[in-house]
């Protein structure tokens, strides 16, 4: 008798799993989005993307006194700062962050003071190339972007120190997703 008992049991348990596995494949809308060749629509306000150092409003001077807090509480070591001036006319002379150890931790928004680091929901920062994980002064300014730069050509682009020329907005292809270049210059 308890054999049976078993049998129903287990056959009702089947049921209620299939049961349950209908109505979320037929009633719910679906969360999944195909990426790259759907972009999500609403990200969420705490997402952890790529990180811009905030101007004053009302000023229009950059927030960072290069007080160097937002160092001293990064565990990977990724931030770099060199502070120029003193007193109030103290500022970053130069700022630099390395992305390929960053745990996107959000420990160095949380010691800055001043509110100058933040980080955006922008995600898509990947790269080809290691040094493009390196973050300096210029490309961490919050600024507007440029028309028709994506953010991965805007962190592609040159540092003014080099001498080179900003390369040209290419549009997004139809299709999806870019094509990676055609020699792959990666450190393995």
């Amino acid at each position: 008798m308890t054999e049976i008992i078993g049998i129903f049991t287990g056959l009702w348990s089947i049921i209620k799993g299939l049961a349950v596995t209908l109505y979320n494949a037929l009633r719910r809308p679906r969360i999944t989005v195909m990426y790259p060749r759907e972009r999500p629509e609403h990200l969420s306000p705490r997402t952890r993307g790529l990180f811009i150092l905030r101007r004053d409003p009302e000023t229009g001077k950059l927030r960072c006194t290069a007080c160097g807090l937002c160092e001293k509480a990064c565990p990977s070591r990724v931030i770099t700062i060199e502070p120029e001036g003193s007193g109030k006319e103290r500022h970053p002379k130069r700022y630099t962050m390395d992305l390929g150890h960053c745990l996107f931790c959000h420990l160095c928004v949380e010691a800055c003071p001043f509110e100058a680091l933040a980080m955006t929901p922008e995600f898509e920062i990947a790269g080809y190339d290691r040094s493009t994980n390196i973050l300096e002064f210029e490309r961490l300014i919050e600024a507007e972007r440029p028309a028709g730069y994506t953010q991965k050509e805007l962190l592609a682009l040159p540092t003014e120190e080099a001498g080179e020329k900003a390369p040209q907005p290419v549009a997004a292809p139809a299709g999806g997703a870019a094509e990676p270049p055609a020699e792959d210059k990666r450190d393995d």
